[in-house]
């Protein structure tokens, strides 16, 4: 993968390199230092990679969700819009950690 092909992914993903650089637990300089090679370190791959298929179950789970409360009456629309997205940013950002936390002990396995 290119570094624009991964720069595309995480504007798809609505991340940044400041997300990205937390998430693989590296210098904004040291990701920007990316573009001048062929193609970007094996880990960053897999990490964009996987967050682009947890975004997709994440956007078709709550389609779901909304799709199976549908017309269910009473209760209904209570709590729409308040707090919106709040929960799920702090899930995003839980959920990269843990994926950097898995691809690091990855890496450190590689390298015994």
């Amino acid at each position: 993968m290119t570094y624009d092909e991964f720069l595309e992914m995480l504007e798809e993903l609505e991340l940044d390199l400041d997300s990205a650089s937390e998430a693989l637990d590296l210098d904004i300089a040291k990701i920007k230092a990316w573009e001048d090679e062929e193609e970007i370190p094996k880990s960053a791959e897999k990490w964009i990679r996987k967050e682009k298929v947890e975004f997709a179950e994440l956007n078709n789970t709550n389609e779901d969700n909304n799709f199976d409360n549908e017309g269910e009456g009473e209760g209904e629309g209570e709590g729409e819009g308040e707090g919106e997205g709040e929960g799920e940013e702090e899930e995003l950002e839980n959920k990269i950690l843990e994926d950097n936390i898995d691809i690091n002990e990855e890496e450190n396995q590689e390298e015994v």
